[in-house]
């Protein structure tokens, strides 16, 4: 008994260091075996910066209908983003990259469907995705096992997917593209194109000026491991917003990790 006791005491403490150049993490067991030897959930603070998406997790192009890793993706290919409500596939051209390098390694989450097991969902866990069934996502770090996403069936419709396992794992790269509705599949998820801030529509809405000068200017054929600076503008003033004027629902730095 003394023994379980100072293992549950253990779990309770112990702090996982993720050092990188992403940031780091550390957890506290929050559900932990009868006798304290095993940890199945933790809960996790992080001070992440957005990464959004690893070299290897994957968008489906429309010349193929195949699923291609971000590193070989390009500024003006279109890539799935919707399913319409005749069983239509909706696909649209990345117009931008918020920031994206193929270099570094970084903290991720790795989040397992129970019917999209092809690939793990990899994401950052600042970044915003849609739940089954609801138009408002949320940080993918706030998911907890059992939550449903939104995935797609063999017949081409939205299908509830149960989220069965969550881990913070370290991958290569991040990018961070930008499509005209606002949002993509990314390993077979429904996703958003942001991050940080917690209102989707928002975000949409307040990025339309750049979509606006990228249509009128054009897009560089390459991109930039640094945020935009009209990005990076943009959430220095929520930022401010939220301490000197009124509250703005930002990512909080906290992950739920479980294994079932």
């Amino acid at each position: 008994m003394f023994f379980a006791t100072i293992i549950i005491g253990f779990c309770l403490l112990i702090t996982i260091a993720c050092q990188s150049n992403s940031y780091d993490t550390s957890c506290i067991c929050t559900q932990a075996s009868s006798n304290g030897t095993f940890c199945w959930a933790w809960k996790c603070r992080t001070d992440q910066v957005t990464k959004c998406f690893p070299n290897d997790a994957t968008v489906e192009l429309i010349e193929t209908r195949q699923r291609i890793p971000m590193k070989n993706l390009n500024i003006g290919d279109q890539i799935l983003v919707d399913i319409d409500q005749n069983g239509q596939r909706i696909y649209e051209s990345i117009y931008a990259f918020i920031h994206a390098s193929e270099n570094g390694i970084y903290d991720y989450l790795k989040i397992t469907v129970d019917k999209n097991l092809e690939q793990p969902l990899i994401i950052s866990s600042n970044h915003l995705i849609f739940r089954f069934n609801q138009t408002k996502p949320c940080f993918a770090g706030h998911l907890e096992v059992g939550d449903q996403l939104q995935i797609i069936s063999k017949d081409s419709t939205y299908q509830a997917g149960t989220i069965i396992d969550i881990r913070l794992i370290k991958s290569q790269g991040f990018y961070a593209p930008l499509t005209r509705s606002g949002k993509l599949f990314v390993d077979g998820i429904l996703v958003s194109n942001y991050a940080l801030v917690a209102n989707h529509q928002l975000a949409h809405l307040v990025i339309q000026p750049y979509r606006w000068g990228i249509q009128l200017l054009g897009s560089s054929s390459s991109y930039s491991e640094h945020i935009h600076w009209y990005c990076q503008i943009l959430y220095n003033m929520v930022e401010k917003i939220n301490k000197w004027l009124f509250s703005v629902d930002l990512y909080d730095g906290y992950v739920t990790v479980s294994y079932l």
